[in-house]
């Protein structure tokens, strides 16, 4: 063995031995290899059997360039050995106006891979689809749409809230949804627009919708009713919704109540731009009631920017506490509304500037939360700072661990982390 680290010549073990090990080591050990394709095709070339288990890993997730495309499309050989192996699929943005044709072709050619369960598209606009690819993607022609269980739509814009409602809706077998600054024209599509529940509804897991308009999505995802006029309820286990507006908040409160019996996981964050938001904010987050998820794992607040204009707030005759005025008056009750004893992290996102900013927050109100016998089984309550210079890491965390001394759970659940 000492050798070998000098450049000796190695003995492959006798295929007497290597005949008989398991299929199940050869995938562990190529299993470590799954980030180095490099590697990845050199196993390749070993044996029949590397073979496969490298082209798993080599076309599991792909980007879908031109050249590619035009590979598969040119060789029978390479679509039949390696499209078998795709279950990740990207479709980046940055398309020319002279590259329609080329993008047309490849959503002509992604429609037929049989065996997607995940599709990642962004940077593009509907305008660039020629009519047979949109009318593809809107009928549902391809095998995708019976494979894909995860769709990921993000900077894409569409001609209407319809388009993207008939496009997401013919993804029969689809579990999660991801809209990231997906946009669409027009408002509302109005009272004569199609109400029919999609089909995935009833297998939906996860939903997330950042920087969009909430509240056509979510209404579209509300009040199903089955073909009998039965109620259909979503059984979604995590829910992200980071940025909602006060007046989204008792269609938001409507939505989660249908997630009672499903809801696992879930991330909210209220936009909040000064003080005088403080009463908005607060009566609109009493549309959300915490006590009717009794499955509730992990809750993510978003959107905690201790940075207010003005820096310094009003001053009444009776001066309370900042705290009390702060627009963040609406999170200890929010979280006292916590019905599951389930519950075992707490994440807090949050921008920072300065030490005075960290008392908008009621620590005190949020430190008696934490001792509730509902908290018991809390294992983590995370701080996720932003916007701090980075050589004052340890001084921030000192910051918040002073202000839950009184939580005895803090010496062994709490953590400050930074970007």
């Amino acid at each position: 063995m000492n050798n070998m680290g000098l450049g000796a010549p190695t003995t492959p073990l006798p295929l007497s031995i290597t005949s008989r090990l398991a299929s199940e080591l050869y995938d562990h050990f190529l299993d470590e290899f799954h980030s180095s394709r490099s590697t990845l095709s050199t196993c390749s070339s070993v044996c029949k059997e590397w073979l496969q288990i490298c082209r798993h890993h080599l076309f599991f997730s792909v980007n879908l360039r031109p050249d590619f495309v035009k590979f598969l499309r040119a060789s029978p050989h390479a679509f039949t050995t390696i499209a078998p192996y795709i279950r990740n699929v990207g479709l980046g943005g940055g398309w020319m106006r002279e590259q329609q044709d080329e993008f047309n072709d490849i959503i002509l050619f992604m429609i037929t891979l049989e065996h997607v369960r995940n599709i990642h598209m962004e940077t593009w606009s509907w305008s660039y689809l020629a009519p047979p690819a949109a009318t593809a993607l809107l009928a549902g022609q391809g095998k995708i749409f019976q494979t894909l269980t995860v769709l990921d739509l993000r900077f894409i814009h569409f001609p209407s809230f319809s388009v993207l409602r008939t496009f997401a809706s013919q993804f029969a077998g689809l579990q999660e949804l991801v809209f990231d600054n997906v946009t669409w024209d027009g408002t509302d599509d109005g009272p004569e627009a199609d109400t029919t529940p999609p089909p995935f509804l009833s297998r939906f897991r996860k939903l997330s919708i950042c920087a969009c308009s909430n509240q056509p999505i979510l209404a579209w995802l509300s009040d199903a009713t089955a073909e009998d006029g039965t109620a259909m309820v979503t059984p979604i286990r995590s829910f992200n919704l980071p940025e909602i507006l006060p007046h989204e908040a008792p269609l938001v409160g409507k939505f989660l109540s249908s997630l009672a019996s499903s809801l696992e996981n879930l991330e909210l964050g209220f936009l909040v731009h000064n003080y005088e938001d403080a009463p908005t904010i607060r009566d609109a987050v009493g549309e959300i009631d915490l006590s009717l998820h009794m499955r509730l794992r992990t809750i993510r607040v978003h959107q905690l920017s201790l940075y207010q204009f003005p820096s310094t707030p009003p001053t009444p005759t009776s001066s309370p506490s900042l705290a009390e005025i702060s627009p963040y008056i609406w999170l200890v009750p929010f979280l006292s509304r916590v019905g599951s004893s389930a519950l075992s992290e707490l994440t807090f996102n949050m921008w920072l500037g300065g030490e005075r900013q960290l008392d908008l927050i009621d620590w005190n109100g949020l430190a008696k939360a934490f001792v509730s016998p509902l908290f018991s089984n809390l294992d983590l309550v995370h701080f996720h700072v932003r916007g701090i210079q980075a050589e004052m890491d340890d001084e921030v965390t000192g910051w918040i661990s002073h202000r839950l001394r009184d939580w005895e759970g803090a010496q062994s659940c709490l953590e400050v982390s930074f970007e």
